[in-house]
């Protein structure tokens, strides 16, 4: 399947505060959400839908995603998560002539103001090469 530069690549969850309740449910076997509904580490895609929608993340999974891979690293070795080439260059086309959209919840951080806008294309594509990098070591920091 062919992903169109147009689609937003990312996925957001309505509520970051339970998606990452859920990914750490997966993550330790214990359960974080505490709302009743069992959260086992998903095998089939409409498992992740069932729990996405249980947890109340808001997190709507995009036509395009046809396949589930869970990968569980280990705290003595180095997962290198590799993004997908054709994400990478789509984000890359739509940061062109687009801002760099931050997840709401870094707001907080910054007294309830949002980060400051970049201020030109050789800005957003130098801060997509520190997020991509980052997203490719990033270990539950």
């Amino acid at each position: 399947m062919d992903i169109d530069p147009t689609e937003p690549v990312d996925m957001i969850p309505v509520n970051y505060e339970n998606w990452g309740k859920l990914v750490k449910t997966w993550a330790t076997g214990e359960d974080y959400i505490q709302n009743g509904h069992k959260y086992p580490v998903p095998e089939t895609l409409d498992e992740v839908k069932r729990q996405l929608a249980a947890a109340n993340t808001g997190l709507i999974l995009p036509e395009r995603i046809q396949n589930l891979q869970v990968v569980v690293g280990r705290s003595d070795t180095l997962l290198l998560r590799l993004p997908p080439p054709d994400l990478v260059k789509a984000s890359e086309a739509r940061l062109s002539t687009e801002e760099y959209a931050m997840p709401a919840f870094y707001n907080d951080r910054f007294d309830g103001a949002a980060p400051a806008p970049l201020p030109d294309k050789e800005a957003r594509m130098r801060f997509h090469a520190q997020r991509i990098g980052d997203y490719s070591i990033a270990n539950c920091q």
